[in-house]
């Protein structure tokens, strides 16, 4: 039985970390008001992107020059304008002259950006310059594994992940990400290896909890993957991993996730007491 696999992929979640290790790398403009420098507009653009983006602007033309523009980059990003933070970003990173660990990682959020707005060759090529400057960096190429799982480029998904796990080995996002692709790529004995580590180090996992009961579905295993759901739904709390799980164990049963659904949301609530027919405020 074939079950839909619904695995969401890795979104970053360095964006907030990467402004704070922005911040203070370059001395304040010189001719910028007190609040505006770089800590404290890229810290607004974390906490309250269109005040940041308006105050950016005005700092840019009071002389604040590449890190307004910076600033105004980075509040589009939060701002969720992926395709505008990225052209703005490809504009001004060559401009900073900032380390290479921090350039990569604002390469890094440029493809991030590209990847949201679906624009998948823009993204590998500003992932690919961030990993060319931080080539041991697991996170990077994690990321690009993401951006190019988005693209179904499994093969090179692959050879990514196996570079991060070099890296780092114990990291459970990778390894299930890494079982997925397996998977995806027929390879399902050496997915179950991977989704056996990952589980070993994270057993309340819910994305390897999902991905595991598809694979023993697609195998025929309906009881093992009924068990790994019913599991995810039970760790997964309010996710798309623990909803996708519930959708699973739906179709299992011959239902229909979406009728099923509409019809919890049409039906009354009541308290359990008996009522008449009468509409409510009769």
């Amino acid at each position: 039985m074939m079950i839909t696999l619904k695995h969401p992929l890795r979104f970053s979640t360095r964006l907030a970390a990467a402004v704070t290790v922005l911040c203070g790398i370059a001395g304040v403009a010189s001719a910028a008001p007190v609040a505006l420098n770089r800590d404290t507009c890229l810290e607004r653009a974390k906490q309250l992107p269109d005040f940041a983006y308006a105050e950016a602007q005005l700092w840019e033309k009071k002389g604040g020059g590449d890190d307004a523009r910076l600033c105004q980059a980075m509040a589009q990003l939060f701002r969720g304008e992926y395709k505008e933070s990225a052209v703005a970003l490809e504009a001004v990173i060559p401009a900073l002259g900032l380390p290479p660990k921090v350039t990569a990682g604002l390469w890094g959020k440029a493809g991030w950006a590209w990847f949201n707005a679906k624009e998948h060759a823009k993204a590998d090529v500003d992932y690919t310059k961030a990993i060319g400057l931080q080539p041991t960096d697991p996170d990077l190429l994690i990321d690009r594994a993401t951006e190019r799982a988005g693209a179904e480029r499994w093969w090179d998904v692959l050879r990514d992940l196996d570079r991060a796990l070099t890296l780092d080995g114990g990291r459970v996002d990778a390894i299930i990400m890494r079982a997925e692709t397996k998977h995806r790529l027929g390879r399902d004995v050496e997915a179950g290896r991977d989704l056996r580590m990952a589980l070993s180090l994270d057993p309340d996992n819910a994305q390897g909890l999902l991905l595991s009961g598809n694979i023993k579905a697609d195998r025929g295993d309906k009881v093992g993957a009924k068990a790994d759901w019913s599991h995810a739904v039970q760790v997964a709390g309010d996710t798309a991993a623990g909803a996708a799980a519930q959708d699973n164990i739906l179709r299992l049963d011959g239902k229909d996730p979406l009728k099923d659904d509409a019809a919890g949301k049409a039906a009354p609530k009541t308290d359990g007491k008996k009522t008449d027919d009468k509409p409510q405020g009769q």
